[in-house]
């Protein structure tokens, strides 16, 4: 058996409402800045090595941006019109990278898989802000966010990894400058680790936060930063945050089944259709694999969820690609959260 232990920095991104759906929604890109990779054999003597994902999937994102000549910000809602170009072909081979990082095995691009992950949350944009505190709208809003937030980290933490394969969260990136205040971290980090009441339930063994984990924001646009700066490098990589999170909205809420055929330079085609192709195979492959997913090396590398509140509990339904969705799911992903 492999035993992994993941160090890693999480990308989050929002977006403010989905058209027509009335929700909002985070993600989380988890990239490992090292995994130590430890075969466990009795018998033998043990195997250990040691892999840098952050910088394999960095290295390949950025020779796509040379190869397209594909130096703009890869931001989702940004993509438009419909004859297919360079730029957009940039687009859909790095979001291809991105959810190949993703595997646990069998990899495309990478000599050894990534273990990335991924946790993305949609919830209902007219929820009651009133039970989170604050006085203003916007602080309400802001500390509605904040809980949707741990709420998000925690489970994405407890489902995605396990007894063996641990994970210790370094920092949180955010993406851009929130218009009242930053995050407040005693309300998202340091609320996983000292709870409030014995309601809610601690973090996993498995699971643990750097003594020195942050949330930082920073500006998403790379050219801001100095080039292969380290927030030069965190740039790109929250853009991919928001190609993911991009990709799922246009799976799962506003878009249509495009051919699965990549098209050539000139074709007319729905490009964001076509660029969230690879992200639609992935979630398309779990609902059809059913429980053979288990042997897929996507098997718990992401979770796509939808919450609804109740006054008495809250609901986490599992989300599925559009046109094959069947009855909605009281998902367990996020079960003793």
């Amino acid at each position: 058996m492999l035993l992994t232990n993941s160090e890693v920095v999480i990308y989050h991104d929002e977006t403010k409402e989905i058209p027509k759906a009335n929700l909002k929604g985070h993600v989380l890109f988890f990239v490992p800045i090292k995994i130590k990779l430890e075969d466990d054999l009795p018998l033998l003597k043990r195997n250990v090595s040691e892999i840098f994902p952050k910088k394999m999937l960095i290295d390949r994102i950025l020779q796509y941006r040379k190869q397209y000549n594909c130096d703009g910000k890869l931001h989702f809602t940004d993509i438009s019109g419909k004859k297919w170009g360079k730029y957009d072909r940039a687009y859909y081979d790095i979001a291809s990278v991105a959810i190949d990082a993703l595997r646990s095995k069998g990899s495309v691009f990478f000599e050894i898989p990534l273990r990335c992950k991924l946790a993305i949350i949609f919830y209902p944009k007219g929820t009651d802000r009133n039970i989170y505190g604050g006085t203003s709208i916007n602080e309400k809003e802001l500390r509605h966010d904040e809980t949707l937030l741990r709420i998000l980290l925690k489970g994405a933490c407890h489902y995605l990894y396990n007894e063996n394969n641990k994970v210790r969260v370094i920092k949180i990136i955010a993406d851009g400058e929130s218009g009242i205040r930053h995050f407040d971290e005693k309300r998202i980090i340091w609320r996983l680790l000292f709870r409030e009441n014995d309601k809610e339930a601690p973090l996993r063994e498995y699971v643990s936060l750097d003594s020195n984990c942050t949330i930082e924001h920073l500006q998403s646009d790379h050219k801001k930063h100095d080039i292969y700066s380290d927030d030069y490098i965190d740039a790109n990589l929250l853009q991919i945050a928001d190609l993911l999170l991009g990709s799922a909205i246009r799976s799962c809420f506003t878009g249509k089944i495009e051919s699965k055929t990549i098209p050539k330079f000139g074709d007319l085609c729905s490009k964001k259709d076509v660029i969230s192709t690879p992200f639609r195979e992935m979630i398309e492959k779990k609902k059809i694999r059913g429980s053979n997913f288990i042997y897929s090396g996507h098997y718990r590398s992401f979770t796509l969820t939808k919450v609804e509140f109740s006054s008495e509990q809250i609901i986490f339904q599992e989300l599925e690609p559009l046109r094959i969705l069947n009855n909605d799911l009281n998902g367990l992903l996020f079960a003793d959260i």
